[in-house]
């Protein structure tokens, strides 16, 4: 009888951090506020072999320059 205890207790378990972990899947992020949301076209170059990038970012944050050829790409002056 205690097995059976012990059985139901862990099946009763393993259901339960399955379905909180499906809810917080499912649940979407809350949308941010346009207010604080300012659009920033960043252009950088790899200075190894010439590849140019334009990078569209959507926040307030600081943006770190991507990488290429295994260097940090460097930021290009566009008009």
């Amino acid at each position: 009888m205690p097995r059976v205890l012990i059985a139901i207790a862990i099946g009763l378990a393993i259901w339960w951090v399955t379905t909180r972990i499906i809810r917080m899947l499912a649940t979407l992020p809350d949308e941010p506020d346009p207010g604080d949301v300012t659009e920033t076209i960043e252009h950088y170059r790899c200075s190894t072999c010439g590849t140019e990038l334009t990078v569209t970012v959507r926040s307030n944050t600081e943006v770190n320059p991507p990488r290429h050829c295994r260097d940090e790409m460097t930021a290009v002056w566009r008009p």
